[in-house]
């Protein structure tokens, strides 16, 4: 899933990653069945970037963001939980389909998800609050205003066919009422996420770029203290990379780490101030794109506060701002002291017209400053506004 939700309640937006198509497990015997849900986001969007650094780009457009997710699910007699989830995209962006994967379940054991779905990093990352939906440090809307933003998440395989496996303790399932200790771990063997890109069934080991062997770890812990509510996330990642990738790197492994944290004080009747930030550190073995050489280290951080007034209840209005900070050095760097850096700011304001319809408006700037100092950095200042449907 590549998209940011856009409904957030009073501690997290990102368990929302991971709700949809999962339910607590029950004991009474249900046939499998279907459920349909998804996302629909429209938005107005306005930019003044450097004419040095795009020269044929207009400055205003109009953007759309929709998914149509058919959940499946059903319950045996014995408890387990059984089903399945594909998105089938609204607007296509490089695929029809966005994630499809079956899953099994139980309250005391775990879950387990086979498929085309994202890594449990991804699933159970916590970080900076959200300030203006799909236009943030984690993720975005493909069609966002902003041309180049922190990417919080670690460059991994999200999508590819893979297996998931959480313990019990995690979201999915009613224990301890969605607190305390989650852990889950992930394998993705190539880099096939459909029978047509996986050459008939096996994917080319030597596909430039292409992300493959990955294992990721991660765990996050949640609980109450008072009206204090706390996330805690962890996350290591490692992955190959196929083929040729600039000048005397082949095959390569990317490996990293990442932390964060959100809190949460409740003022009761669902308002909320949130604070947060998580730091990310890879190394990494990737050409730069738009800018010069190979990367050999990143490292990113953000930082996010918000207001709600009232949850995600009709009447209910954010306000937040987000900061992201990005420094990819250089394999020519290491001597040099040369970095590609990039610095992100947004301010949004959220309204909540009903529990599932939500408006937005914002303003941002992204500003990337490549190690070679060439004209064609896009610096970037975006403006937003628009509304959110989810069902």
């Amino acid at each position: 899933m590549k998209k940011t939700l856009l409904l957030q309640t009073a501690l997290v937006a990102a368990a929302g990653l991971m709700v949809a198509g999962a339910a607590n497990a029950q004991t009474k015997e249900t046939p499998v069945g279907v459920t349909v849900g998804g996302y629909y986001t429209s938005f107005y969007k306005v930019q003044d970037r450097d004419k040095a650094a795009q020269t044929d780009q207009s400055s205003q457009a109009l953007g759309q963001d929709a998914e149509i997710h058919f959940n499946i699910r059903g319950v045996l007699d014995n408890g387990t939980v059984v089903g399945g989830r594909i998105e089938l995209e609204g607007t296509t962006y490089s695929d029809q389909l966005d994630e499809t994967y079956l899953f099994v379940e139980r309250s005391d054991i775990g879950r387990l998800e086979l498929g085309a779905t994202d890594r449990v990093s991804t699933k159970m990352l916590y970080m900076a609050p959200t300030a203006l939906p799909g236009h943030d440090t984690i993720s975005q809307s493909e069609y966002a205003a902003t041309n180049v933003q922190p990417g919080m998440r670690f460059t991994s395989a999200d999508d590819n066919e893979g297996i998931n496996l959480y313990t019990a303790s995690n979201r999915y399932f009613g224990s301890k009422a969605g607190k305390g200790l989650q852990v889950g771990v992930s394998y993705v063997p190539n880099g096939c996420q459909d029978f047509a890109n996986c050459g008939g069934g096996f994917s080319s080991t030597a596909d430039s770029g292409q992300l493959s062997q990955q294992y990721q770890a991660a765990a996050n812990y949640i609980e109450s203290f008072g009206p204090v509510d706390v996330a805690l996330f962890i996350g290591y990642n490692s992955v190959h990379i196929e083929g040729a990738l600039g000048t005397g790197v082949t095959d390569a492994r990317q490996a990293g780490w990442q932390a964060g944290a959100q809190f949460a004080y409740n003022l009761g009747d669902g308002g909320a101030i949130q604070f947060g930030g998580g730091y990310t550190n890879e190394d990494l073995g990737r050409t730069v794109s738009g800018g010069s050489g190979v990367m050999k280290d990143r490292k990113a951080y953000d930082l996010g506060l918000r207001y709600l007034t009232n949850g995600s209840k009709p009447g209910s209005i954010g306000i937040g701002i987000e900061y992201g900070a990005r420094k990819d050095k250089l394999v020519t760097a290491l001597t040099t002291g040369n970095e590609d850096e990039l610095k992100f700011y947004a301010f949004g304001v959220t309204y909540q017209l009903a529990s599932a319809v939500q408006t937005f408006a914002g303003v941002g700037v992204s500003d990337v400053d490549y190690a070679d100092n060439s004209p064609s950095d896009p610096k970037q200042t975006f403006g937003v506004v628009g509304i959110g449907l989810r069902f």
